[in-house]
């Protein structure tokens, strides 16, 4: 068994240190808001790499906001540089001038934690579509590139309202932007391509 760092359980109670020792199998951890699941489940992962030598890249994360995804990975800077302050500085993290934190977490990020696989599912699916994405070619001949934008909500509706007004000369308030996208969404659902559509109509 590996061993454990002091730095990572001094500050958890009982069950957070159940959870963070945990490495191999499912784990299910029922708690309220404001219990500390966010702050165990940083620990963890950083037992995960620190205690346990696991290749970050090996680790997924899923959020549900990017806000969320971000301060875990500031949460994880600050714990990996705390043994680090040890090492170099001889002195614990809080005493150290803000220069030197800042060069440690800039360090963690980059020799630790930049390929670690954390945040919302639409980021982390965008990040795996960019892997292979240019290999890629549809029945019809098209292809992408790594440098695509996913739209959200607000974004593709403005698109399809552009497209009734602008493009098509339709009135939106007859033809509902809203409604439209809808249509749109459950013909994706059904993998229906734009000819699929077409024939239907007829």
């Amino acid at each position: 068994m590996p061993q454990t760092n002091n730095f990572l359980f001094k500050s958890l109670n009982n069950q957070q240190v159940q959870a963070v020792k945990h490495v191999y199998g499912p784990l299910l951890v029922v708690a309220g808001a404001g219990s500390g699941k966010t702050k165990a489940l940083t620990h963890r992962i950083a037992n995960l790499i620190e205690g346990n030598s696991i290749d970050p890249y090996n680790i997924l994360a899923v959020t549900f906001t990017n806000k969320a995804a971000k301060e875990m990975k500031a949460r994880l800077e600050v714990l990996l540089a705390q043994e680090l302050a040890f090492n170099q500085f001889g002195q614990p993290w809080t005493t150290l001038k803000e220069i030197d934190q800042n060069q440690l977490r800039t360090n963690v990020h980059r020799e630790r934690l930049q390929n670690l696989w954390i945040g919302t599912f639409h980021s982390l699916f965008s990040r795996l579509l960019r892997y292979d994405i240019e290999k890629y070619t549809d029945p019809e001949g098209l292809k992408w590139t790594r440098q695509f934008s996913i739209y959200d909500e607000t974004d593709s509706q403005t698109l399809v309202k552009e497209i009734i007004s602008q493009d098509m000369n339709l009135d939106p308030k007859r033809y509902d932007p809203k409604k439209i996208k809808r249509l749109i969404s459950n013909a994706k659902n059904q993998c229906l391509t734009s000819n699929d559509l077409l024939e239907k109509s007829r």
